[in-house]
């Protein structure tokens, strides 16, 4: 019996020890970074941020383990740096970024882990000032264009011209975000501007009118965001890391149903986009509204981000090829949707989601 008692002791103490552990294993917040609008002195987000938010799922499950849930808002001038920045010295935990910028750090050294793939992404338009006789992209050749480099949207763009037969050398490049670029246009001190849903604020002012859009291309010319995670927190904290993943594919679930859409424009609308200019955004866009919202595939992401590296290293953005593979991590998607029964939801992920992490 004193046996017994003895090993049933030493049972419990390394009990109470793994409790210990895996609570002081756990992170007292989990820090997401995202471009944000702030209204009163507070950041307002919209798109799958924004869902997340307000379903409150995330933050319930975070709350339940001792983790409190950061959202940190990054202005739209300057965020990947930001979001490098953050993921070198690990002052933030997970970030949405662009493609392209992620190309860039990743070729840099940037260490990061790529979670949940965006959907199909957002349309970029070109916008010339409202009095301008231009009609197309060859009426700009030789002109002042708009264009913040680095960017998302300067792939999009690059793959227009070429189809178009000309190149960014063809014009006299501003490096001006689309913020700055569009004061550039509406006060004429562009010939044109590449833009993103904004476009549409300028043709409401009568100051400017989109002559072209991403709407009129190929698919996968769009503006692609993804969600990353720095290396770090993803191998400390799988479960917490599974957590954000789920919430994110949820949030992109709901958002799809099309009972959902008039919700999602109010929401993201709170953001700084009149709802007006969110629902042009997307009307008459090749891509079905679910399907906007589906993660890409590891082949769909390898073919894109292999494409982009090419398009980094001949416009020397980057100096070394960067290989996406070893920062994927999308086993983390297969399983949120597993876990939340989407398997066969998405028509393009079909067949293509394993329960193998």
């Amino acid at each position: 019996m004193k046996r017994f008692w003895r090993n049933s002791l030493v049972a419990l103490t390394g009990l109470l020890l793994s409790a210990t552990a895996l609570a002081e294993q756990a992170p007292a917040s989990v820090r997401i970074a995202i471009v944000a609008y702030t209204q009163g002195g507070k950041p307002v987000f919209g798109g799958i941020a924004g869902r997340v938010i307000e379903d409150g799922w995330l933050e319930q499950q975070l709350n339940q383990r001792g983790v409190k849930l950061d959202w940190i808002a990054l202005p739209h001038a300057g965020a990947g740096p930001q979001i490098n920045e953050g993921f070198s010295n690990n002052s933030i935990d997970f970030a949405v970024r662009g493609d392209l910028p992620s190309v860039i750090a990743g070729a840099g050294g940037v260490p990061g882990k790529l979670i949940v793939p965006g959907g199909s992404g957002n349309n970029i338009y070109l916008v010339v000032p409202a009095g301008s006789e231009a009609k197309s992209i060859e009426d700009l050749k030789g002109k002042r264009l708009a264009l913040h480099r680095g960017r998302p949207w300067e792939f999009a763009f690059s793959n227009f011209l070429a189809s178009k037969g000309l190149k960014l050398d063809d014009f006299k490049i501003a490096n001006l975000n689309p913020q700055v670029g569009a004061a550039a246009v509406s006060a004429g001190k562009v010939d044109a501007a590449v833009l993103l849903s904004e476009a549409y604020a300028l043709e409401d002012k009568g100051v400017g009118k989109i002559i072209w859009s991403t709407k009129q291309g190929a698919n996968d010319w769009r503006l692609v965001s993804d969600l990353w995670g720095t290396d770090s927190f993803v191998a400390q904290h799988p479960d917490i890391t599974q957590l954000l993943a789920t919430a994110w594919v949820k949030a992109a679930w709901w958002i799809s149903q099309e009972q959902n859409q008039d919700a999602y424009y109010q929401l993201s609308s709170r953001a700084g986009t009149a709802e007006s200019v969110l629902r042009r955004d997307d009307l008459n866009d090749p891509v079905a509204w679910k399907e906007r919202w589906a993660p890409k595939s590891d082949q769909q992401l390898k073919a894109h981000y292999q494409a982009l590296t090419a398009y980094a290293l001949a416009n020397q953005l980057i100096r070394d090829n960067y290989d996406i593979t070893p920062s994927l991590a999308t086993g983390f998607t297969n399983q949120a949707l597993i876990d939340l029964k989407l398997t066969d939801y998405w028509p393009g992920l079909r067949g293509q989601v394993s329960n193998n992490p």
